[in-house]
């Protein structure tokens, strides 16, 4: 097999008409460039509306987590690098600590992102309208639908994985030196939102040694100059890790399974079904055909050939990293996200080649039209899936169809956040001053910060419930064992089902009954939160470690 060479984009193409010549003479580039400006535009704006206007879902407890984050800066954090705290910290300091600035730069990196989308497929295939059809194509992932407003990690992730795949095109198909150093940047600095953005390093290594021009380049001083930089970035995090006695290090390695996993433990099959419900069965095959499309033309000595391969790498190969994490861990669903931003740039190629005639166009033009009209379905669905609430009246449909609204309600776990938060201000100021709120985790912790009247500091008991450690108990104000200044104050509790923990009734002097909180929405039960108000704080006695947690 005779590997093809990354061509420069100054290169002619073959005589063959390339896929990408599809008949639409209207459109011009400088057309396509004013509809994704007003695509964007468009959906920027109306996301913001959407944000500020009566927003039927609050901050996710990721999000308030980050959030809480920001309000005590430092060099990391306990589970991720500091970048997500410092974004949101900025845009707070701006707009205030509400949840559209929360949100903002979810917005903001989605356009970005979407940009990038577009000046990589132009790079990679000299074509306006399949980088307009590319990003047309994102919009109707349902991942992306449904992921496009919260400000968690995957924001900022995305967004660099996109830019260092576009400055790598770069780099290689032009055969430039620059992009290299800034490469390693963008690396770095996505791998301070989530490490698993180092992993960009060996699967772009991967795809330019399926290559003979790649290889070359592999032995000259370049990449890993990029390599180097990027490591560079991740010098706030050795140092804040050195200081807390490695605890990231050992809680990533915990999460994939890197230490304590087994093949008992995995989901690889559960993690495959996911994938194909989050991006949609019909583009999962489109996706499918348009991989296999590339296997087929491996061979054939041709630019774009080069170019589809290199897209394919890029996405196939993160997406082997995450399977091999769910053989031995729990993976969770997000996880393959930055997967699919070059593989949808593959499909869009793949579908504008099929294109060419009627012939070649006829078998897949209904997956196409059934792609684009999930996407279109789910875009107001992602939005407002509460409308689904109303068929668990019907015992029927609750018994043989859907058994929690969980199910059908997307974002139940967004609702009611704000109504508890209410509710814990009355409790608070009920009770005597240096009251403080108390939560069973360290979501419910983060939300409360954010929701609480006045948003005050908040306490997470989970470690001393045996739950998970967080980044609660890495700030020293925030610890509540018997040194702790809490000690002989009050507090409202916010606990969970199941029995009530005996750590806590030992910890207080006394505990008022419990107060049940339902949250409702059409008619339906979505949450329910447990309060108690607590007497006469003593302090927990030390940190419990159940089987679930990371050993330290």
């Amino acid at each position: 097999m005779t590997a093809p060479k990354f061509a420069s984009t100054s290169q002619p193409l073959s005589p063959t008409p390339p896929a990408t010549s599809a008949p639409s003479p209207w459109l011009t580039p400088l057309r396509c460039r004013c509809a994704l400006a007003a695509i964007l535009l468009t959906g920027f704006f109306s996301h913001l509306i959407y944000l500020t206007h009566n927003c039927p879902i609050d901050l996710s407890g990721d999000e308030a987590q980050y959030w809480d984050w920001s309000r005590q800066l430092g060099l990391s954090y306990y589970s991720k690098g500091p970048l997500i705290a410092y974004i949101i910290r900025a845009s707070c300091a701006l707009f205030g600590n509400n949840m559209p600035a929360v949100r903002l730069p979810a917005l903001l990196l989605g356009t970005g992102t979407s940009i990038i989308t577009y000046l990589l497929t132009l790079k990679l295939f000299h074509s306006d309208k399949l980088a307009l059809g590319a990003v047309l194509l994102n919009h109707v992932v349902p991942l992306f639908i449904a992921g496009s407003l919260l400000m968690t990690i995957d924001a900022p992730l995305f967004f660099c994985w996109g830019l260092a795949t576009y400055l790598a095109a770069i780099a290689l198909f032009d055969n430039k030196k620059l992009p290299w150093p800034l490469i390693g940047l963008v690396v770095g600095i996505g791998a301070l939102a989530k490490y698993a953005m180092l992993l960009w390093l060996p699967i772009a290594g991967v795809a330019m040694l399926l290559d003979t021009q790649g290889r070359r380049l592999l032995r000259t001083p370049s990449p890993w100059l990029a390599c180097a930089f990027a490591l560079v970035c991740l010098t706030p995090v050795v140092i804040w890790n050195a200081q807390h006695d490695w605890v990231t290090l050992r809680h990533v390695a915990h999460q994939t399974g890197a230490t304590g996993g087994a093949l008992s433990h995995g989901d690889l099959f559960s993690l495959l079904g996911s994938q194909i419900g989050v991006v949609g069965p019909t583009l999962a095959v489109l996706m499918f055909a348009a991989i296999f499309d590339v296997w087929q033309n491996r061979r054939t000595d041709h630019p774009e050939n080069s170019r589809c391969l290199f897209l394919a790498v890029i996405g196939l190969g993160f997406l082997f990293f995450n399977l091999l994490a769910s053989l031995v861990a729990k993976a969770q669903v997000n996880w393959p996200a930055p997967t699919y931003f070059t593989l949808t740039i593959l499909t869009a190629h793949f579908l504008a080649k099929k294109m060419q005639s009627p012939a070649t166009w006829r078998p897949w033009r209904p997956w196409f039209y059934a792609t684009i009209l999930l996407g279109l379905l789910f875009m107001p669905f992602a939005h407002g899936t509460i409308t689904l609430l109303p068929l668990f009246r019907h015992p029927t449909f609750l018994q043989h169809v859907v058994k929690d609204p969980h199910d059908a309600d997307l974002l139940a776990r967004l609702r009611g956040w704000h109504t508890l938060g209410d509710t814990v201000s009355d409790k608070l100021a009920s009770l005597p001053p240096g009251a403080f709120v108390m939560c069973n985790d360290y979501q419910q912790t983060a939300e409360m910060a954010f929701y609480v009247h006045g948003q005050p500091k908040t306490y997470c008991a989970g470690p001393y419930l045996g739950n998970r450690l967080s980044q609660y108990d890495m700030w020293p104000d925030r610890r509540l064992d018997r040194s702790s200044p809490l000690v002989g104050h009050d507090a409202v509790y916010i606990g969970k089902g199941g029995d009530f923990p005996p750590e806590i009734t030992a910890a207080f002097d006394a505990i008022e009954p419990r107060q049940d909180l339902d949250i409702i929405a059409s008619g339906v039960k979505i949450q329910d939160f447990k309060i108690y108000l607590c007497h006469g704080f003593k302090g927990f006695n030390a940190i419990a470690h159940s089987s679930s947690s990371e050993s330290f």
